[in-house]
């Protein structure tokens, strides 16, 4: 006998006001100059998943 674990189906499809508010964060995104380097927050995502939460966000700059 195989056990066969069953995952449920993802619906990835957006409807276009997820969509329209998609692609207005990634214009707000894309216009803000600021930038953090991966490896920080990379870091600081770490350090929240060892139970530091009340670590700071790297600050952009």
């Amino acid at each position: 006998m195989r056990y066969r674990a069953s995952m449920p189906e993802l619906d990835l499809a957006r409807t276009d006001t997820e969509q329209e508010a998609l692609a207005i964060a990634i214009a707000e995104s894309d216009a803000d100059p600021r930038v953090v380097p991966h490896s920080e927050v990379r870091a600081w995502l770490m350090r929240l998943a060892n139970g530091e939460f009340d670590a700071a966000a790297p600050e952009p700059s």
